[in-house]
C-alpha cells in the first residue's frame, strides 16, 4: 500500500494529513506543537495516524513538510549568535539598511527599528575589494582575515556569515575566507552570501545570509532530530521540505540553506488556498493564514497566486 504524508509545523499546532493513493482515503490530525523540539509533535502525530490507519510505517513512501520553525526563530529572536565578515569600511551595512518605514510619512518618528541579527560588536571588516565586474581591486589580506575570524570565535559566535562587496560577480574571496574559517574552527557553521543569494544590493544580500546563519543551527538540529526519529521507527520515505516559493527541496538542502524555508508553511497555505478557490469556482480570492505566532495574507488573481521576488518578515525584507 502506498501512502503520502503531509506535515505542517506551526508555533502552536502541528497538522498532519495522510493520503492513501490506492483508495483515496484522507486522514487528518492536529496536535500541539513542541517548541523545545518540533520533531516530537510530528512523531506523536505520525504514530497516531499509523495506528488509526492500520498501516506499517514503511508503507509511507513520501513525506512533504511545511514549517514555520525558521520564521518563528526570527520573529521570537531566538536565533544563534552570529558573527559577520564584510569588506573593510562596510561594517555598518545592516545598520544603514533601507530608508523605508512602515505606516504614514511620520512613521520614522515613532518607529523602533529592531537590532540587526548580527551585532556590530560581532562584525569585522577585512581588507579586500572586488569590482562590480568581478575584478580584484584589493587582494584579500589573509593575515587580517585570520585574526578577525579568531576574534569572532573568541567572542563566542555560534555561526559565521561572510558577505563581501560584489561577491555575486566573483566569489573567490568569500570562498577563501570559508577555508580560513575552517582552518580556525572546523565545526562552526558558515554561510556565504555568494551561495545563499548571489545578487547585487549588498544590504539585502547580507541580511538574507545573516538570517541563514541566525536560524541555521536550530534548523539543522531540528531536521537531524526529525530524520533520526523517522529512522528509529523504520520510516524511510522520500522527504521534501517546502520552500518559500512553494517548490520543494531535500532535507540536506534545507539544512544548508534554511533561510529558503523562511516562508515554507505560508507558501503551502497559499498553494492550498488557490487549490480550494479553484474547486469552489472562484478565480479571485484572498488567502488568510493565521497561526499562533504570525499571520500571512495572499492574493489569488485569475486562479493563480501573485508571486513577488521580495516580501518582508516583520521588519526584515527577504
Amino acid at each position: 500500500m502506498s501512502n503520502r504524508l503531509g506535515v505542517d509545523v506551526g508555533g502552536t499546532f502541528t497538522d498532519l494529513l495522510l493520503f492513501n493513493e490506492q483508495n483515496g482515503e484522507l486522514r487528518l490530525l492536529k496536535t500541539p506543537s513542541t517548541p523545545q523540539d518540533q520533531s516530537i509533535a510530528i512523531m506523536t502525530g505520525i504514530s497516531e495516524l499509523i495506528a488509526a490507519s492500520k498501516i506499517a510505517p514503511n508503507e509511507i513512501n513520501a513525506l512533504l513538510h511545511g514549517t514555520t520553525v525558521s520564521t518563528n526563530i526570527v520573529l521570537e529572536e531566538k536565533g544563534a549568535k552570529v558573527g559577520l565578515l564584510v569588506t573593510k569600511d562596510f561594517e555598518q551595512v545592516l545598520h544603514l539598511a533601507r530608508s523605508r518605514t512602515p505606516g504614514p510619512l511620520t512613521g520614522w518618528m515613532i518607529m523602533e527599528k529592531p537590532d540587526p541579527l548580527a551585532d556590530l560588536e560581532l562584525t569585522r571588516g577585512v581588507s579586500e575589494r572586488m569590482s562590480a565586474r568581478g575584478d580584484v581591486i584589493t587582494p584579500l589580506d589573509e593575515n587580517v582575515a585570520r585574526q578577525a575570524v579568531q576574534g569572532l570565535i573568541d567572542a563566542g559566535v555560534e555561526s559565521i556569515t561572510v558577505s563581501l562587496l560584489h561577491s555575486y560577480a566573483n566569489p573567490d574571496h568569500e570562498r577563501r575566507l570559508r577555508s580560513i574559517i575552517e582552518e580556525v574552527d572546523a565545526e562552526i557553521p558558515i554561510s556565504l552570501s555568494s551561495d545563499i543569494l548571489p545578487e547585487f544590493r549588498e544590504y539585502e544580500r547580507t541580511l538574507v545570509t545573516v538570517m541563514n546563519a541566525y536560524v541555521g543551527p536550530s534548523m539543522r538540529s531540528y531536521l537531524t532530530s526529525f530524520e533520526d526519529k523517522l529512522k528509529a521507527i523504520q520510516i524511510s520515505p522520500h522527504v521534501n521540505i517546502v520552500r518559500s516559493d512553494g517548490g520543494l527541496m531535500s532535507v540536506q538542502r534545507a539544512s544548508d540553506s534554511p533561510v529558503h524555508t523562511m516562508l515554507s508553511g505560508p507558501a503551502g497555505g497559499v498553494s492550498g488556498a488557490a487549490f480550494l478557490a479553484k474547486l469552489a469556482g472562484y478565480e479571485n480570492a484572498l488567502g488568510f493564514d493565521m497561526g499562533g505566532t504570525s499571520t500571512d495574507v495572499s492574493l489569488i488573481q485569475d486562479g493563480k497566486p501573485l508571486i513577488s521576488r521580495q516580501t518582508s518578515l516583520g521588519y526584515y525584507p527577504i
